[in-house]
């Protein structure tokens, strides 16, 4: 765009995403009309030297393609909207990217939101959203929130829906904060009925949205079952949802002289890079072959450790990739 000497570029992209049946009937995610594996790593967007903050434009790219390299073609931004730099460089790398809505509340009780739906998945048919009193016990009680919550929410969508990188918006994630996820997420719908809706990513699903979203860190990994008669709102006019593991995985391996804290916190622990390396691809290859069970979309936790959580395929400064050759039982930067 031109206006005497002062010149504007931008850039544009014709692309569609959607949930559908497939040719057998099994709903799954849609890229521009073909179904899509989406092979997602959870990203929180965490800094070593700047906590939320990149510290440069090439650090947002490094991690995005870093990924990208590693096999991996959706990011699950994670409670946190980045800056527009980073959706931009995902737009011209061409990495699909979950958005989180950041999650808020109240105390979130540990038996709720942690130990009973981890250890116990019967569990999650257990809360209904709807309830004052449910809504108490996940930090959802007081109106004030609820009502932040949906500005926040709606601003998030307003905010970023002219990127073409973003493919679905999630809404609460393990309970945090959650309420009311059905009506959430007609008005998502109505405010972008052009991306598909992840309402529930954890447990506690409400059976709405276009996925049924579960987390999965300690059972043998599968597709369950949707039950087609307990859908509510759009989903139940389509009658059905797709199917995502949206969190796994989370296998730790410490790099010493890499890491924030001496502790450190994640789902299996490993002392040598090479046994960790191995039981990471096979948990991805694991993820992957239940795309003709009816997966459309797996998310590995993470991309990056985080503070004490050592189970990121970077390290928290971004100098060693784990996943790359090393020294065996130990992980010395390739860099």
């Amino acid at each position: 765009l031109r206006f005497g000497t002062d010149v504007v570029h931008s850039y544009t992209a014709f692309r569609t995403v959607e949930v559908r049946a497939d040719a057998h009937g099994t709903s799954r995610f849609f890229l521009n009309g073909e179904p899509l594996l989406l092979r997602g790593v959870l990203d929180q967007g965490y800094w070593s030297d700047g906590l939320m903050t990149a510290p440069s434009d090439e650090a947002m790219v490094f991690d995005i393609q870093s990924m990208k390299d590693a096999g991996f073609n959706m990011l699950r931004k994670h409670l946190k909207v980045e800056a527009d730099r980073w959706y931009y460089h995902c737009d011209r790398l061409g990495m699909l990217v979950w958005q989180d809505m950041v999650s808020g509340g109240g105390a979130y009780g540990t038996w709720e939101t942690s130990f009973r739906p981890t250890l116990w998945r019967g569990s999650w048919d257990s809360y209904d959203d709807r309830e004052p009193s449910h809504q108490q016990k996940l930090g959802a009680g007081d109106e004030r929130y609820r009502d932040q919550w949906r500005r926040c929410c709606r601003a998030t969508v307003d905010h970023l829906r002219n990127h073409p990188s973003v493919a679905c918006w999630v809404l609460f994630n393990e309970g945090w904060g959650q309420f009311n996820a059905e009506l959430a997420a007609e008005a998502v719908r109505r405010a972008d009925p052009t991306r598909p809706v992840d309402a529930v990513s954890g447990w506690y699903d409400q059976h709405c949205g276009d996925f049924l979203s579960v987390h999965n860190y300690f059972r043998t990994l599968k597709v369950y079952p949707d039950d087609p008669s307990k859908l509510r709102g759009y989903a139940a006019e389509r009658g059905s949802r797709a199917f995502a593991i949206s969190e796994f995985g989370g296998a730790t391996f410490r790099v010493e002289g890499h890491c924030a804290f001496a502790g450190s916190y994640g789902y299996d622990s490993f002392d040598d890079v090479v046994a960790w390396r191995a039981a990471v691809r096979a948990m991805l290859d694991e993820a992957a072959a239940l795309e003709g069970a009816g997966l459309t979309a797996f998310v590995y936790t993470q991309l990056s450790d985080v503070e004490e959580e050592v189970n990121g395929i970077l390290t928290y400064d971004r100098r060693v990739n784990k996943l790359k050759e090393a020294e065996r039982g130990s992980c010395a930067s390739d860099s």
